[in-house]
């Protein structure tokens, strides 16, 4: 009775390869973490209430070496923080309007990819008799996304351009950008 013996099925199983109770061990893969290195928040230029035109930030890279991994997936996640204030005072309908374009790049031997992008829209408009509109956002904003690169050094860059705005403006900065990446081998 002090013998431990594997389960054997009392009708035998097809196929059954093996009597051992171990299961086989996993092939394990390397997996790969980098956290971004440079993080800066964006800070936009405003004139007199007026968010100036053609605005570009970098807000994080990372880079990362998956020569060593076959068939690399690499996952990408950023998050930030995006702030803004504005009003708008004139006339019988009031409006404020943020649209900023997110931008990720990659950067592999010498080239610049923009791989992926995503639109921010914060659009709000009020036609009534109110004699003004204040809005005053905190908002976060985060996105993911898997890329299948050719196994080699790769940089990835989250970017954001400033595309429209609409109301007079104290404000509009993104803080607290991270951009994490994971990369892992498919064989």
């Amino acid at each position: 009775m002090g013998e431990n013996k594997c389960y054997q099925p009392r009708y035998p199983i097809r196929n059954y390869q093996s009597t051992n109770c171990h299961p086989k061990p996993h092939k394990t893969r390397e997996t790969i973490l980098e956290c971004g290195c440079s993080p800066e928040a964006a800070f936009f230029e405003i004139d007199d209430g007026r968010v100036e035109r053609g605005q570009e930030f970098v807000l994080d890279r990372v880079r990362i070496d998956t020569t060593h991994l076959k068939k690399p997936v690499v996952k990408l996640d950023f998050s930030s923080l995006i702030i803004f204030e504005a009003e708008d005072e004139e006339g019988g309908e009031h409006e404020v309007e943020v649209d900023l374009l997110f931008k990720l790049i990659r950067v592999s031997n010498g080239e610049y990819e923009v791989i992926r992008s995503w639109n921010y829209l914060y659009e709000i408009d009020v036609e009534n008799s109110i004699d003004e509109l204040e809005v005053e956002m905190k908002q976060p904003f985060a996105v993911t996304f898997c890329d299948k690169p050719c196994a080699t050094v790769c940089e990835y860059i989250m970017k954001v351009e400033g595309i429209d705005f609409e109301g007079d403006f104290d404000a509009l900065r993104i803080v607290s950008p991270t951009l994490t990446v994971i990369a892992q081998g498919q064989c």
